[in-house]
């Protein structure tokens, strides 16, 4: 299932739903949002907010635009 999102579009999503959107594993965005996290605001990779149990939530577009720009992808399975 294809999603299309416009970068003026307001989504906020949890770090399961960020890693079904980007094939990304569950683990590896929760520990991108962890470093991210511990970052000074204004330097931060992309906008994210933490919610209670230690549950982020990520700016897609942000999030997206830095994986564009990081050329890194989820690796095919051999």
């Amino acid at each position: 299932m294809a999603r299309e999102f416009t970068p003026d579009q307001e989504i906020w999503v949890m770090t399961a739903e960020a890693a079904q959107i980007t094939g990304y594993n569950r683990q590896y965005i929760e520990k991108l949002s962890k470093k991210n996290w511990l970052l000074p605001e204004d330097e931060r990779l992309f906008k994210l907010r933490r919610r209670s149990g230690h549950y982020y939530e990520i700016w897609l577009p942000d999030l997206l635009r830095y994986i564009d720009e990081t050329g890194y992808g989820p690796h095919k399975n051999k």
